[in-house]
């Protein structure tokens, strides 16, 4: 049986995708955005981290302390790190910012991340 969270590319691309919708909404407004995707594997309990870069150096990162479902662990973890960034987060710094994704499997943890933005 295959495990809940070996996620194909474009379920990545949707959980990245979300994330940075998150990211963008949360310095707009200091809100999660609302709404949830349909594929169960993306609703799946689990234990994500969530790291932020910036210049290539990690600014933040937050864990989810117990499992939850996927793509909400990312938002509220992406929230807590970019609090944890510090500095105000404007439209340039966003652009910055690059996400990385970790879940925690019960084997070797999958790793995904966006390609950091042209400059």
């Amino acid at each position: 049986m295959a495990d809940a969270h070996d996620l194909a590319p474009d379920e990545r691309r949707e959980l990245l995708r979300i994330a940075r919708a998150t990211l963008r909404e949360f310095a707009d407004s200091g809100r999660i955005p609302p709404g949830k995707p349909h594929r169960a594997s993306l609703v799946a309990p689990a234990i994500v981290t969530v790291a932020l870069t910036e210049g290539g150096r990690e600014v933040a990162r937050a864990t989810t302390p117990e499992a939850r479902p996927l793509y909400r662990g990312i938002q509220e973890q992406l929230v807590a790190a970019a609090k944890a960034a510090g500095g105000p987060i404007d439209d340039d710094r966003l652009d910055e910012l690059v996400i990385a994704i970790e879940i925690a499997t019960a084997g070797a943890p999958v790793h995904f991340a966006e390609s950091p933005r042209a400059t």
